[in-house]
C-alpha cells in the first residue's frame, strides 16, 4: 500500500468519526424536532388497570366516518364562503353543460398560501375533478394545452417560506394559443369559465409597485386582459372565478361582457368540489366579502406606511426597522364609509371623495341565486346586550341562506375631536346567518350586540374606555354601505345630499346616552381590574410629539405620508428603548425545588386535571421539580413541549397549520387541509367555524398532536399583506367571533390553541424585530380586539407572541400587553409561546426579559439556545420560570395529551426508532472506521517489516 493511499484512508476514517460526532451533537440538540419529523414518540403511558382516563374522545367509530366528516366540513367552508359578486342569470350553468375552462390557474389553482398555511396539492381535489363531478363536460384539448402543451410553460410564481423569490402572475400569453386550441372552443361553447388566481405567503408581502408587466400584483395584467378578451370573443357566456386570496382590482371586468363573477378564495383540499357544485347550482353561494374591494387597491390610507423602512442610526440587533400605522382606526370600510358619511353630511367636500369611484364592492357584500326580504326589525334592551331581530323570507325560486349584519354608528363629539378620539361612521357589531330557507320560508334571526361595543378608548382624556354622550344607531344591512345609507336616511339625508342610494328607516334603531360615561368600562367586564393606558410607548408620539394620525376632523390635512420618508434618524430615547430591558423584582422570593409538600403529599399532573388555575396544588406540584427541569421546559418548546418526569407532565407535539395540521415545515403526518381563514370568515357562519375547530380536534386525537399554532388573527390592514389569506378579515369583530368559535371547537377535543400573532403583525416585511407604532385607541379597538374575543369568548388556552416589536419593545417582552392586558384585563389563564426562536437571529427575544413580561415558552428546537448562565439565575428568574412552568402545565393538563393518564398512571421515556437507528449507525460506522484504520495500519506495519528485512538481506 502506497503512503498516499494510506493517508486517504486515515483522512476518510477521521472525517467519518468527526461526522458521527457532529451528527450526534446536532441530533441531540434537535432531538424533539427530529422525533416530530419522523412522527415517533419519546414517551408512553403506563395506565392503571380499571381506571378510565380518556378525557377527550373522537366522535367517530371508524376512520372512514371520521374522514367523511372532515371532508364535509372542509367542503362546506367553500360552499358557504363562495361569494357571488355579479350574475346576469348565467349562473347556475345548465346541467351537463359543455364548458371551456381558461387560464393557467385552471390546472394549477391556489389551494393555500405559502409557509405555515400551505396545502399539499397532491392531496387536493383538482378543479377539473370538481367540475367533472358536478356533471360538466370539460374541454380536454384546452386542459391538455395547459398541462402538457405550450401553456404548461407558464405558472404563477411565489416566494418560498424564507421570502426568497417573488410574486408573479405568469398567465399564458395569447401567442401561445394554437389554432387547434381555439377551434376546440366550438365543441365546448356553453360557457367559458375563466379562472384568475392570486396567492400569498409567509415572509413576503405582495408588491405594491408595478412589476415587469407594468402592473401591481393586485391588478389584472395584459395577458389576463387578453384572456378575458379571448373568452369574450368566442363565448356568449363568460364566467369569471376568482381563485384569489386578497382583494384585487376588478374594474377591468367591466370592459368585457362578463355574465357572472364568483369569488372562491383558495380551495383547500376539497374546495374544488364545492366550486363545481356552486357553478352547477346544487349549492347556492351564500358568502359575503370580508374586505372592501376598492377600484384602486393603493387608495387605502395604510399604503403610505406599508413596506420596508429603516431607522438609520440604530445599531441594535434587529432593531433598525419600523412602520407607523399613520391611518389610525381608518382601515378598510372604516375609512371608505366614514369619508362617504362626511361627504353626505357636508363635513367633507364632494370633490375630494367620490365613493362610487372609490369602492366597487363594500365590506359584507354578497349575492345569491335567490332573493330575500327582511321585515319586523326590532331591538330589545337586555341586561348587557341589545337583541336585534329580523325576519328573513326567501322570496325567490331556490333554497338559500342569508346573512344579517348589524352595524353601529356612535356620535362623533366635540369631546372626541378635542381628545384625539376617532369614530368610524359604522362598525360591525354582530351578525348571524340563517339556516337554508326553502322558497317562501321565513326565519327570525336574532343578533346579540354587546353593549360593551359602544365604548371607545380615550387615551388622552380619562385614560380608559368611555361611552360618549349622544345618539347611537343600530342598523341592519346586507353590507356596511347599505347599513350606513339606512342610518343616513333615518337622520334625514337623501340623494340630494350626495347619497348614492336611499336606505330603509325601518331597519334602524336609535338610543341616546345622556351623559358621558367614564366609569362603566373603566374596569374590565371580565376580571374587574381597572383599565388604564398600557400602550403609550407604542404610540410614535412618545418619540415625536408633533406627529398627527389620520383624523376625520381633517382628512386632507392629516392624510398619511410615509413617516420620515422611510429613513428615520431616531431620537436617543428610542435608541435606548430598542435595547433589551432587563428587570429584577427586589421582592422576589426564591421558589422551593425538589421538595414534596407535606400538606399534599407527592402529586402528579394528572391529579390536578380540572383544578382551578389559582389552586395552591399547582405550587405544591411544581416545587417537586428541579429548576433544571422547569428551565428546559420553558426554553425548549419548539413544535413540542417537554415532559417533566418529577411531576409526570407529559410531553406534547405541537404543529403549525392555520389551514389544518401541516407537514410542510417540520415533517411528520399532516391532517385535512381546509380553505384558509379568509374563506371561512366569508361564510359568516360561527357554527361552521366551530365545526372546523372540532374537525381540527379530531385530527389532533388521531395524529397525537396536542397543540396547534393557530388560529391566525391579525387584520387585513392592507390588501397587500402577504399573509392576508391566513387572517380572517379587515374587521375586528368578525375576526374575533370567527376565531372564538374555531377555538371553542378545537379545545372541546383537547387541543391547546396558540392564537397568533400577538400583536400588530399585520405585514410580513420586517416582522422579525421591526418596530411597529400605533396609537392606543387603534391598538386596542382594532388589533387587540380579535385576541380579546379569543380569550373572553373562546377561552383560549394559548397565545403566540409576534416576532415584531410593538413600539420599541419586542411584543413578548411587553408587560403591558402580556400581563396587564392579556391576563389582568381579559382574564387569560394559559401559556404564551414565542414565535420562531430557534436561531441566534432571534436574540432580541430575550428569555429573561420575556419571562418578566409574561412570555412562558420559547418556540425553540435547539437545546443549546437560551441557556441562562448560573450567575444570572436570580430569585426573580427562578420565580418567573416557575410561573411560566405553571402556565405550561396548566394548559397541558387541560389538553388531550392527558389521555390515558390517571392519578396512578405513569409516563415512561421511550427511545424513538430514529435514535436506535442512530446508535446502530454509530456502532457500525465507528467500527468500520476503526477497522479501516486497523487494516491500513497493519498493512503499513507489515510493509515496513518486509522493507527492513529486505534491507538487512541486501546489506548482508
Amino acid at each position: 500500500m502506497s503512503l498516499p493511499v494510506a493517508i486517504i484512508a486515515y483522512v476518510f476514517s477521521a472525517v467519518l468519526i468527526v461526522a458521527l460526532v457532529v451528527g450526534n451533537v446536532y441530533a441531540l440538540r434537535y432531538a424533539d424536532l427530529v422525533s416530530i419529523y419522523f412522527g415517533q414518540s419519546t414517551q408512553r403511558v403506563v395506565p392503571v388497570e380499571g381506571e378510565n382516563a380518556e378525557y377527550f374522545a373522537s366522535d367517530f367509530d371508524s376512520e372512514e366516518d371520521r374522514q367523511a366528516y372532515l371532508t364535509s366540513v372542509a367542503t362546506d367552508i367553500t360552499r358557504e364562503g363562495a361569494t357571488l359578486l355579479t350574475n346576469s342569470g348565467a349562473l347556475p350553468l345548465a346541467e351537463g353543460a359543455r364548458i371551456s375552462v381558461l387560464g393557467q390557474n385552471s390546472v394549477d389553482p391556489v389551494f393555500g398560501g405559502g409557509g405555515a398555511g400551505s396545502i399539499d396539492p397532491s392531496e387536493a381535489v383538482t378543479l377539473e375533478a370538481g367540475l367533472t363531478e358536478a356533471g360538466f363536460e370539460i374541454n380536454d384539448v384546452l386542459g391538455d394545452f395547459y398541462t402538457d402543451g405550450a401553456g404548461a410553460d407558464f405558472r404563477k410564481a411565489t416566494p418560498d417560506v424564507y421570502g426568497e423569490g417573488s410574486f408573479a402572475v405568469n398567465e399564458v400569453p395569447q401567442s401561445a394559443y394554437t389554432d387547434e386550441v381555439i377551434a376546440s372552443f366550438g365543441d365546448y361553447s356553453d360557457a367559458a369559465v375563466v379562472v384568475i388566481g392570486r396567492s400569498g405567503g409567509e415572509s413576503s408581502d405582495l408588491p405594491t409597485t408595478p412589476g415587469d408587466d407594468g402592473y401591481t400584483y393586485l391588478q389584472l395584467n395584459d395577458d389576463e386582459r387578453d384572456l378575458l378578451a379571448l373568452a369574450d370573443e368566442n363565448f356568449e357566456t363568460v364566467v369569471v372565478v376568482l381563485n384569489t386570496q386578497t382583494p384585487i382590482e376588478l374594474d377591468t371586468l367591466d370592459v368585457y361582457d362578463i355574465a357572472a363573477t364568483l369569488w372562491v378564495g383558495a380551495l383547500g383540499q376539497t374546495g374544488s368540489t364545492a366550486v363545481g357544485e356552486v357553478l352547477a347550482g346544487t349549492v347556492n353561494p351564500s358568502g359575503a366579502l370580508v374586505d372592501t374591494y376598492a377600484y384602486d387597491s393603493l387608495s387605502a390610507p395604510s399604503i403610505a406606511n406599508f413596506g420596508d423602512y429603516t431607522i438609520t442610526n440604530s445599531t441594535v440587533e434587529r432593531g433598525d426597522k419600523y412602520v407607523v400605522y399613520g391611518e389610525g382606526i381608518y382601515v378598510g370600510y372604516r375609512y371608505y364609509e366614514t369619508r362617504y358619511d362626511d361627504v353626505v353630511k357636508g363635513a367633507e367636500s364632494a370633490s375630494s371623495f367620490d365613493y362610487a369611484a372609490e369602492v366597487q364592492y363594500p365590506f359584507g357584500y354578497g349575492s345569491s341565486y335567490t332573493t330575500f326580504s327582511w321585515d319586523d326589525y326590532a331591538v330589545a334592551d337586555a341586561d348587557d346586550t341589545y337583541e336585534a331581530s329580523v325576519t328573513v323570507t326567501n322570496t325567490g325560486d331556490v333554497a338559500g341562506k342569508d346573512i344579517v349584519q348589524i352595524y353601529l354608528q356612535s356620535p362623533y363629539t366635540d369631546y372626541d375631536r378635542e381628545n384625539g378620539i376617532e369614530k368610524a361612521a359604522v362598525e360591525l357589531v354582530g351578525y348571524a346567518k340563517t339556516g337554508e330557507l326553502a322558497p317562501g320560508e321565513s326565519e327570525t334571526v336574532t343578533v346579540s350586540v354587546p353593549k360593551e361595543l359602544t365604548k371607545v378608548y380615550d387615551a388622552a382624556g380619562f385614560g380608559t374606555y368611555i361611552v360618549d354622550a349622544g345618539e347611537y344607531f343600530l342598523a341592519a344591512g346586507d353590507n356596511a354601505h347599505a347599513a350606513l345609507n339606512t342610518i343616513l336616511t333615518a337622520q334625514g339625508y337623501s340623494t340630494a345630499d350626495g347619497m348614492d342610494a336611499a336606505g330603509d328607516e325601518a331597519f334602524v334603531h336609535s338610543f341616546a346616552v345622556d351623559a358621558l360615561d367614564s366609569t362603566t368600562y373603566a374596569v374590565s367586564q371580565a376580571t374587574g381590574a381597572a383599565i388604564t393606558n398600557q400602550f403609550q410607548d407604542v404610540d410614535v408620539r412618545a418619540y415625536d410629539p408633533d406627529f398627527a394620525y389620520l383624523s376625520r376632523s381633517d382628512w386632507t390635512g392629516t392624510w398619511p405620508t410615509t413617516y420620515q420618508e422611510g429613513s428615520w434618524e431616531a431620537p436617543a430615547e428610542l435608541l435606548a428603548d430598542l435595547e433589551i430591558q432587563q428587570s429584577e423584582n427586589p421582592d422576589a422570593v426564591a421558589p422551593t425545588f425538589e421538595t414534596v409538600d407535606d400538606a399534599y403529599g407527592e402529586l402528579t399532573t394528572a391529579t390536578l386535571i380540572g383544578e382551578d388555575y389559582d389552586n395552591q396544588l399547582w405550587t405544591a406540584l411544581l416545587q417537586q421539580a428541579s429548576f433544571e427541569e422547569l428551565e428546559q421546559l420553558v426554553r425548549i418548546g419548539g413544535y413540542a413541549t417537554r415532559s417533566v418526569d418529577s411531576i409526570q407532565l407529559p410531553g406534547t407535539t405541537v404543529k403549525d397549520g392555520p389551514a389544518g395540521f401541516s407537514a410542510t415545515l417540520v415533517g411528520g403526518d399532516g391532517g385535512m387541509g381546509y380553505p384558509p381563514a379568509v374563506v371561512l370568515a366569508s361564510t359568516w357562519n360561527d357554527e361552521l367555524a366551530e365545526q372546523m375547530g372540532v374537525a381540527i380536534g379530531e385530527d389532533s386525537l388521531e395524529l397525537g398532536i396536542a397543540g396547534w399554532y393557530a388560529p391566525s388573527m391579525n387584520l387585513h390592514r392592507s390588501p397587500y399583506s402577504g399573509r392576508n389569506f391566513e387572517y380572517y378579515s379587515e374587521d375586528s369583530v368578525l375576526s374575533g367571533q370567527m376565531a372564538a368559535a374555531v377555538i371553542a371547537g378545537a379545545q372541546s377535543k383537547g387541543v391547546i390553541v396558540f392564537a397568533k400573532h400577538f400583536a400588530l403583525n399585520d405585514q410580513e416585511a420586517n416582522r422579525v424585530g421591526g418596530a411597529v407604532f400605533a396609537d392606543e385607541q387603534t391598538t386596542r379597538q382594532l388589533y387587540l380586539l380579535p385576541f380579546e374575543y379569543a380569550v373572553r369568548e373562546g377561552d383560549a388556552l394559548g397565545m403566540m407572541d409576534s416576532m415584531n416589536r410593538i413600539g420599541a419593545t419586542w411584543s413578548g417582552a411587553h408587560a403591558g400587553l402580556l400581563t396587564e392586558t392579556l391576563r389582568g384585563e381579559w382574564g387569560f389563564e394559559g401559556v404564551v409561546v414565542t414565535d420562531q426562536a430557534s436561531f441566534s437571529v432571534f436574540a432580541y427575544e430575550d428569555l429573561r426579559a420575556g419571562l418578566a413580561a409574561g412570555t412562558d415558552l420559547w418556540l425553540n428546537t435547539d437545546a443549546s439556545l437560551w441557556v441562562i448562565p448560573d450567575d444570572e439565575v436570580t430569585p426573580t428568574v427562578e420565580a418567573n420560570v416557575v410561573r411560566a412552568a405553571h402556565n405550561i402545565a396548566f394548559a397541558v393538563a387541560h389538553s388531550n395529551a392527558m389521555n390515558g393518564l390517571s392519578a396512578g398512571a405513569t409516563i415512561e421515556s421511550v427511545v424513538p426508532l430514529w435514535q436506535w437507528t442512530l446508535i446502530v449507525a454509530d456502532i457500525v460506522l465507528g467500527l468500520l472506521a476503526l477497522l479501516l484504520v486497523f487494516l491500513v495500519t497493519r498493512k503499513l506495519v507489515r510493509q515496513r517489516r518486509v522493507a527492513r528485512a529486505n534491507a538487512v538481506v541486501e546489506g548482508a
